[in-house]
């Protein structure tokens, strides 16, 4: 299998022979944050922190991860709003392409009708 890894300033960018992936920034702060809180979750399980500094620290972490994945599902609905406007705007011009075809069939078969 040929692999290939570039290392850019986005993120890590490998190409394989059938499919390509790309890991961002984001993707991997969101499993930094995930690791956290179940590192802070275990730790309080050993007993070294106190109750409120678990529950901050784990509110905080859930709380950021939360952001982190509602950005991505707005960036991928805002694409998604593209797409459906680009479609819609071509549908818009094959209709008045399909009206302007029919007021001209309407136009020959009255004179047609009239001769």
């Amino acid at each position: 299998m040929d692999n290939s890894c570039n290392f850019g300033n986005v993120g890590i960018i490998c190409i394989n022979k059938w499919d390509k992936m790309k890991i961002k920034i984001e993707d991997v702060l969101f499993w930094m944050i995930i690791i956290l809180i179940i590192a802070v979750a275990i730790w309080k399980l050993i007993g070294s922190p106190t109750d409120t500094a678990t529950l901050i620290s784990i509110a905080l972490f859930i709380a950021s991860s939360e952001i982190l994945l509602w950005k991505a599902i707005f960036s991928i609905e805002k694409k998604t709003l593209l797409g459906f406007v680009k479609i819609k705007n071509d549908l818009d011009k094959q209709q008045m392409n399909l009206n302007f075809k029919l007021d001209k069939l309407n136009e020959v078969t009255k004179e047609i009708l009239r001769k």
